[in-house]
C-alpha cells in the first residue's frame, strides 16, 4: 500500500514538474495608417498625417507611408541631434565654430533660404540653432552638423543611425544632407553613389515619429519655433529673420482658432510646399504634417491653408474623452481564468487615459479586444494582467491599435493542485484537436483536394454528368460501394 502511495505521489510530482503553463496571445492587428479616414477631407497635398503627441493616436492619414522629398523639415533631425549633443555635454550653447568655404557658399546663395555666414567668422551654437529653426537657414544647419561630427557626410550618417533607432527606414527612405537641400550642395562631400539632385526622402508618418521624439525629449524647442521674428547678428551685420511658419501670431496666416506654436516648413522644387505644425487643443498636443502642397511662388500659402483644413476637420469631428481608471468595457467585461478558483474574472482599466473619439461615439460604444485568450491564476489585485486594444484606433509606429493596461480589482487565487493538473491535461487534449482540425483545413485549401481517394473500380462504371443525361445510364451494380462525386462548380 505504501509503495502504491509513493508511486502515485511520484507520478503526480513528475506531472507537476513537466507541466508548462502559457498564455496564448490574441493576434491584434492595427488599423491601416496609410490612408486612415482619407475620404473625410479633400486635402490638396500629396500626403498628410495628424496625431495626438502623447498617445500617438492617428486621427487622419493620406498616403502617410509614401516616401517623398521632405526638404527643410529634415532640419528637425539636425536640431534633435544638436540638443542631444548639448545634453550630453559634447557641445555648449556659447561654443563658437567657424564655417567651411562650402558652407559659406551655400549660406550666401540667394536661391536658398538662410542667413549669410562669413569665412573665418565664428558663430555660437545658439546663433546657429535659432537661425536653423526661425529662418530655416541652410548654412547654420550645415555648420551644426559640422560641429557635431566633423564633416557633412559623418553627420548625415549619424542622422541615418538615429532614424534606424526610431524604426524608420526601408523602401525609398533616404538622407543625404543635414539641411534638406539636394545632394550637390555638399560640394566635394556629396554622396557619390547618388545623383547630384537627389534629396532627402521620408514619409509623413516618418516625420511624425521624428517630431514625437523631438517634442517629448526636448519640449523646450517650442520656445524657439514659436518666435515669429528675430535677428541674426554677425558683428556689425544684422540680418532680419522672419519665420517661414506663417501661422504664427503676427504673421499672414495666423488664425486664433489654430494657435500653432511650431514647427517647421520645407520647400524645394521636388518636394513642393511642406509643413509640420503643432498646437494644443483641450490640453492635448496635436501634430500635423502636410507634404507636397502647391507652391506656385514664394507667397503661396497653400500648405497653411491645407493644414487649417486638416485641423478644422479634427476639431469638427473629434472630441477628446477620458477613460477613467476602473472603467469596464462593455465588450470585454470578464476574461477566462486558467487554474483559478473562479472560471472567469472581471477586468478594468488600470490607468486613466485620453482618446480622441468621433463626437457621436460614446465610451460605451467602443469596440475592444483583450490581449489574451485567458489569464492564469494567481493574479494580484492592481497588477497589469493584459491590455485592452481599441479597434480602429491606430497608433503611430506600432503594429497594434491603442493599448490600455488592464487589471483586476480582487486577488485571483489558484485552484488546488489536482484541478490544475486536470485542467492542463484537458487543455492539452483540446489544443491537439484544434491542431488536427487546423491541419485538415489547411490541406483542404490545397489544389484538387479530395477528402477520400476515388475507388479503383470507379472507372468500370463509366461516368455520367449533366451533359450526358440523354446517354445510357452507367451500370452502377458493377461498383461494390456506391461512390458519387458532386461538383457545385457553376451552380
Amino acid at each position: 500500500m505504501r509503495k502504491n502511495k509513493v508511486k502515485l505521489f511520484s507520478i503526480i510530482s513528475l506531472l507537476v514538474c513537466i507541466l508548462i503553463f502559457w498564455i496564448k496571445p490574441i493576434t491584434v492587428k492595427a488599423s491601416s495608417i496609410n490612408n486612415y479616414h482619407q475620404e473625410q477631407v479633400e486635402l490638396q497635398a500629396k500626403s498628410a498625417i495628424a496625431i495626438d503627441l502623447d498617445s500617438g493616436q492617428v486621427l487622419y492619414a493620406k498616403n502617410a507611408d509614401k516616401k517623398l522629398p521632405v526638404a527643410s523639415m529634415s532640419k528637425l533631425i539636425t536640431i534633435y541631434l544638436t540638443l542631444d549633443a548639448i545634453n550630453n555635454k559634447k557641445l555648449s550653447w556659447n561654443q563658437k565654430v567657424k564655417p567651411t568655404k562650402q558652407i559659406v557658399k551655400i549660406s550666401n546663395n540667394p536661391e536658398y533660404s538662410g542667413v549669410p555666414l562669413k569665412l573665418n567668422h565664428a558663430y555660437t551654437i545658439r546663433q546657429l540653432y535659432e537661425a536653423t529653426l526661425i529662418q530655416s537657414a541652410n548654412g547654420p544647419a550645415m555648420l551644426l552638423g559640422q560641429a557635431i561630427s566633423g564633416s557633412q557626410q559623418a553627420f548625415v550618417k549619424k542622422m541615418r543611425n538615429q532614424l534606424v533607432s526610431w524604426n524608420i527606414g526601408g523602401g525609398a527612405t533616404q538622407l543625404l544632407t543635414d539641411s534638406g537641400l539636394p545632394n550637390y550642395t555638399l560640394g566635394e562631400e556629396r554622396f557619390k553613389n547618388k545623383s547630384k539632385d537627389a534629396e532627402n526622402t521620408l514619409s509623413a508618418s516618418d516625420m511624425a515619429i521624428i517630431i514625437s521624439h523631438l517634442l517629448k525629449k526636448y519640449p523646450q524647442v517650442l520656445n524657439t519655433t514659436k518666435v515669429a521674428k528675430s535677428s541674426f547678428v554677425d558683428g556689425k551685420t544684422i540680418t532680419p529673420m522672419q519665420n517661414w511658419n506663417w501661422m504664427l501670431k503676427g504673421l499672414s496666416q495666423y488664425d486664433p482658432n489654430y494657435p500653432v506654436d511650431g514647427l517647421k516648413t520645407g520647400t524645394t522644387d521636388a518636394a513642393g510646399a511642406c509643413f509640420a505644425s503643432t498646437m494644443k487643443k483641450n490640453g492635448r498636443r496635436l501634430v500635423t504634417v502636410v507634404m507636397g502642397a502647391q507652391h506656385a511662388s514664394g507667397e503661396d500659402p497653400s500648405r497653411f491653408i491645407q493644414t487649417k483644413k486638416l485641423l478644422k476637420y479634427i476639431f469638427d469631428n473629434y472630441s477628446s474623452k477620458k477613460i477613467k481608471q476602473g472603467f469596464s468595457f462593455a465588450s470585454v467585461r470578464r476574461v477566462k481564468v486558467i487554474n483559478g478558483k473562479e472560471k472567469s474574472a472581471p477586468v478594468y482599466v488600470k490607468e486613466s487615459t485620453v482618446v480622441w473619439l468621433p463626437k457621436e461615439q460614446q465610451l460605451s460604444d467602443l469596440k475592444v479586444k483583450f490581449s489574451k485568450n485567458e489569464i492564469h491564476a494567481p493574479q494580484i489585485s492592481g497588477k497589469t494582467v493584459g491590455r485592452f486594444y481599441l479597434i480602429n484606433k491606430p497608433v503611430l509606429n506600432s503594429n497594434k491599435d491603442i493599448a490600455i493596461k488592464a487589471t483586476v480589482h480582487q486577488d485571483i487565487k489558484q485552484a488546488n493542485l489536482l484541478v490544475r493538473i486536470w485542467n492542463r491535461l484537458f487543455n492539452h487534449k483540446q489544443n491537439s484537436l484544434k491542431k488536427a482540425n487546423s491541419s485538415v483545413a489547411t490541406a483542404q485549401k490545397g489544389k484538387n483536394f479530395r477528402p477520400y481517394q476515388d475507388p479503383k473500380d470507379l472507372a468500370k462504371a463509366g461516368s455520367w454528368n449533366k451533359k450526358s443525361e440523354s446517354k445510357k445510364h452507367p451500370n452502377l451494380t458493377k461498383v461494390k460501394h456506391l461512390w458519387i462525386r458532386v461538383s457545385l462548380k457553376g451552380n
